[in-house]
């Protein structure tokens, strides 16, 4: 891909197609469907602002950041709010490029109340769990050992946050899953119901209305697990076969419209959460698909390939309308993106790249070709609304 953006385009029939795509993507692009004409406006809108890019589509990074891998990012209201691999949990303004405050501890996974942004829950690979203000440095609502509630509560990976803000989702390595209850007179915490996976657990995400938890899971073929909340019981529960290797990252239209899924056959696929049918697939990917999410309307969804290792993964950035089936950006990076994180009221993405695969710091010293935007970790794209 070019330096200057994944808009620099070539003719492909009577539609435009970003130059260097994958032959993947091109292939997928020459074959676009046909805009349902409710989407028609939208399209055109989408098509001429990625087109002219360079004069309204921004880029940004985040100066103050220390170099360090990441294992989640989120919206704090206008803060960015990002665990990192040096055990800390790290609050930024993006405005300033400073680090606001920070929370030791060897966070896993957190993520920001949907219906109170600037607070978050996270939980860590020993057992703390946390609710806290972001505003503060030590106001915290839970502050809990889970080990101490049953030894097998540790090692976890993923948090999520019902849409409700009644309940929050984790998973450990051990594939379990549990619902936290926050819903307690005088702010009490009690452990909810919960769930012992045959597979490999890699993303959870809530359905809009919060009936529903979706998991994706690893093997052949790869699924995704349908369990009715609060109970998570089996009855009532469904699994749709949602990738031909490995279902490995979700994200959830926060309209309810549509619920995606990346897999490791290197497609995304859209679902209608209501019906569980699949309604659109993308192949524009090459590698597996680790990271996605919808912006606030739920009309743009983009996702990377970055995993946490020191090969694999794709060097770009993608972008595709999930009303429209188009894509819209295809934005070369440094590194393979490993999180994606829209603004909640806005078209702004953060997102993070792989910093095992970034150009080291001192080469861009050396090389007068590089800026300090080629080794940074976190980046902000900001789109015209």
């Amino acid at each position: 891909f070019g330096s200057s953006g994944a808009r620099a385009r070539a003719r492909c029939g009577d539609r435009e197609a970003p130059v260097g795509m994958t032959s993947s993507a091109f292939i997928a692009h020459v074959l676009d469907p046909l805009i349902d004409p409710q989407y028609a406006e939208q399209d055109l809108l989408f098509d001429k602002m990625f087109v002219n890019s360079d004069d309204q589509v921004g880029r940004d990074y985040l100066r103050g950041f220390k170099r360090s891998s990441t294992y989640a990012l989120d919206w704090a209201g206008d803060k960015l709010l990002i665990a990192t691999k040096d055990n800390f949990l790290r609050l930024f303004d993006p405005e300033k490029t400073e680090e606001e405050r920070s929370w030791p501890g060897e966070w896993m996974s957190m993520q920001c109340d949907p219906c109170t942004p600037h607070t978050a829950a996270a939980v860590s690979w020993g057992g703390k769990f946390r609710v806290f203000d972001t505003r503060a440095p030590s106001s915290f609502a839970f502050d809990v050992d889970l080990k101490k509630t049953s030894p097998t509560m540790k090692e976890f990976l993923c948090l999520c946050w019902s849409p409700d803000s009644k309940h929050i989702a984790v998973n450990n390595r051990s594939d379990q899953v549990y619902l936290l209850d926050l819903r307690l007179p005088g702010g009490g915490l009690r452990l909810g119901a919960s769930k012992n996976m045959q597979h490999e657990v890699n993303q959870m995400v809530w359905t809009v209305d919060g009936d529903c938890l979706w998991i994706a899971t690893g093997g052949t073929p790869g699924k995704i697990h349908v369990l009715p909340a609060p109970s998570l019981q089996s009855e009532g529960a469904a699994a749709v076969v949602a990738h031909q290797y490995t279902a490995i990252s979700l994200a959830a239209d926060p309209d309810g419209r549509h619920i995606a899924s990346g897999g490791g056959d290197c497609l995304v696929t859209l679902w209608d959460p209501k019906h569980l049918v699949c309604t659109r697939t993308f192949g524009y990917a090459t590698q597996a698909v680790t990271s996605m999410g919808f912006n606030h309307t739920g009309a743009l969804l983009a996702w990377g390939t970055g995993g946490s290792g020191s090969t694999g993964g794709e060097r770009n950035l993608t972008i595709v309308g999930a009303n429209t089936g188009m894509l819209y950006w295809q934005d070369s990076t440094a590194a393979p993106v490993q999180q994606v994180r829209w603004h909640p009221k806005r078209n702004t993405l953060a997102y993070t790249l792989n910093v095992a695969q970034l150009p080291d710091e001192r080469d861009a010293l050396r090389d007068r070709r590089m800026s300090s935007r080629d080794t940074a970790v976190v980046h902000i794209l900001k789109i015209p609304e």
